[in-house]
Formats: C-alpha cells, structure tokens, sequence
C-alpha cells in the first residue's frame, strides 16, 4: 500500500511563539509518537512550514490576521528541535505563504496514493486547507485527519471543520 503522511505547520510562533495556545503544546507528545511508529519504507511523509516575510500584510491573510508570525528563519518559524529527525526523514518539505499548500496537492497528484493522513496546526485554516487541496487533486485517495494529532484556539471552528470533512467522507481517527 501506498501512503503518505502530512505534518503540517507544528511551528514555533502556533505552539508557544506569537500565535501560541496552550492545547498546540499538549499535542505535541502524541504528534511525535505517531511520527516515531510510521515505516518508512511504506510511508512518505510531507511537511509544511507557514513561511511568511516582511511583506506579510499585503496578503490577505495578512490584511485579516494582523500577527506577524512564522517569519522564514527565525526562531518562531522553525519546528521544536524534537522534530529534527523528522525533518531529516521527510520525502520532501513545503514552504507556504497561505493557509493551503497548493505545491503539495500539485506534487501528490503525480502519485497513486492509496492513503493520506494528515495532523498539526491549525486544525481549522492550514490543516483544513491543506487537506482540501490534497483531496481535489487525489479524488481516488482515502483521507484521514488525525483528531488527537491537531487542534485549534477556537473549538467551536475546529469542529465545524470536523463536521465539513467527515461529509465529504474524509475519516476522523
């Protein structure tokens, strides 16, 4: 069986940095674990970075969001030094500059797989936007987005989002 794995965006400024919320921390253990257990022989994983630069607020997210964070190459834009051998594992790594990772989608079309799980931060914007992409352009691909591995500031969104994946038959473990 062909699979993937994503990790998306467990950064420094969403875990304790700029945008920092208590329950990124507490995900953190369970997150690595997961990464601990995945062959990879059998398994590729993907990784995003929010990347962003001093031109931040003339996006709009930027316009909607008014914290600088994740700043390419700083502190707040690096991963807990935990996740180095990870890092150094990964198939290949994302730098995004928006909520989704339209390069990843566009990399995940050229391969058949049968499976795609997705964790990190923030449950409701970038996971749910990178998910999105990747499910539009793998429509043969079974989906599943790790409940324990991800969360959010706001658990009104992050179950909405929930509610919006599971309908369109994304599986919540």
């Amino acid at each position: 069986m062909k699979k993937a794995f994503v990790l998306v965006d467990y950064q420094n400024d969403f875990i304790d940095g700029s945008l920092g919320f208590q329950k990124a921390k507490l995900i953190k253990e369970n997150i690595l674990e997961k990464l601990s257990s995945l062959d990879f022989q059998t398994t590729h994983l993907f990784i995003t970075f929010d990347t962003h630069d001093e031109r931040y607020f003339e996006s709009r997210e930027g316009k909607h969001l008014y914290t600088l964070h994740c700043q390419k190459n700083t502190q707040g834009w690096q991963m807990p030094n935990e996740f180095e051998p990870f890092l150094q594992k990964a198939t290949k790594i994302f730098y995004k500059n928006t909520f989704g990772s339209l390069e990843l989608a566009n990399f995940l079309q050229d391969f058949e797989y049968e499976e795609i799980e997705f964790c990190g931060l923030i449950s409701h914007i970038c996971v749910f936007h990178t998910l999105i992409l990747a499910f539009n352009a793998l429509p043969k691909t079974k989906f599943i987005l790790h409940k324990n591995l991800t969360t959010s500031f706001d658990e009104s969104l992050q179950n909405s989002a929930f509610a919006l994946l599971a309908s369109y038959g994304v599986e919540l473990l």
